[in-house]
């Protein structure tokens, strides 16, 4: 027996509320700072920083990153109403796909893009596996039920 490792149905909907929240919040830059305290102190310099310190910091650098990487994931990975054997073959080769996309965007900003600004990128690259993933996976199941109309 197979063991499917995804999330019930109704993740995508709580996904779905929470991805449009944090992009209506990106939108209309809704951002507040507050004082949190910090593993590891500002700056770059590992030698001199200071552990376990009180830091600045704002809602666009801490908490809609995190909540964007859960909305995103749990509309990537929360199982369809019907799950069978080619959905899953379609997740599958969605996956694959989302992997390729993303490596070949990380390769190509470290060929091409130096500094602060390939920082800055490189952070993107989990999104855009996310985001390629549900974009191939619901193409793809768009492709199948089109076809699957069609037989019928």
């Amino acid at each position: 027996m197979k063991k499917t490792y995804l999330l019930p149905t109704y993740f995508r909907k709580i996904g779905l509320v929470l991805t449009v929240l944090v992009l209506l919040c990106y939108c209309f830059d809704l951002d507040c700072s507050y004082h949190t305290y910090s593993l590891f102190g500002d700056g770059f310099d590992i030698f001199n920083a200071k552990w376990f310190c009180k830091t600045k910091t704002s809602l666009v650098t801490t908490v809609y990153p995190v909540l964007l990487i859960i909305g995103l994931s749990f509309i990537a990975f929360s199982r369809n109403k019907v799950e069978d054997e080619y959905i899953v073959k379609i997740r599958e080769q969605a996956f694959v796909w989302s992997m390729f996309v993303g490596y070949v965007f990380l390769i190509l900003i470290t060929l091409f893009i130096y500094g602060p600004m390939y920082i800055y990128l490189s952070l993107y690259d989990i999104y855009i596996f996310l985001v390629v993933f549900i974009c191939r996976f619901n193409y793809k199941m768009y492709k199948f039920k089109k076809t699957y109309r069609n037989e019928e």
